[in-house]
């Protein structure tokens, strides 16, 4: 796909007259993130700048905000579909693909053996161990949403 870059120029406030050069399909995400708020994308973009006023890069700055309201979008749509049927099988995973919330975390969390702690993502953080004892022990993966509030993903064999 070929990289097509547009320049928008604006009046924005606190800012005053400034240009951004993003690719046309940004243009497009925040032209629609913007329809969906009810304000135009140069008040979207005036709130984005005004958390960072002193930021060296305004574009990236924009950019950065996007993606992460987009993926906060997605998240609580995720959310919003509620748990995964149990009966779905998978043949790696098998029946064990779970969405678990803060409280369910936290007990499974519990006499966990964790082997592998990777929070250098953004917004989430990979663990990976075995389960207690009193759970069977068996080895899972958990996917634990640095989003206050949101479901966590949880893959185990035989997670009741």
């Amino acid at each position: 796909m070929k990289k097509i870059l547009k320049t928008r120029n604006a009046e924005l406030a606190g800012i005053g007259r400034t240009s951004f050069r993003l690719e046309d399909t940004t243009w497009t995400a925040l032209d629609m993130l913007a329809a969906r708020r009810g304000i135009r994308w140069q008040d979207w973009a005036s709130e984005v700048l005004a958390g960072q006023p002193d930021a060296p890069n305004r574009t990236a700055l924009i950019r950065a905000a996007l993606a992460d309201e987009l993926m906060t979008e997605q998240i609580f749509a995720l959310g919003e579909a509620g748990p995964v049927e149990a009966n779905i099988h998978h043949e790696i995973i098998g029946n064990g693909y779970w969405r678990i919330n803060d409280e369910q975390l936290q007990i499974e969390l519990e006499g966990a053996t964790i082997t592998t702690r990777d929070n250098s993502f953004a917004a989430f953080t990979l663990l990976t161990g075995y389960r207690d004892k009193s759970y069977g022990g068996s080895p899972f993966v958990i996917i634990q949403n640095e989003l206050r509030g949101q479901l966590h993903l949880m893959i185990a064999p035989d997670v009741d």
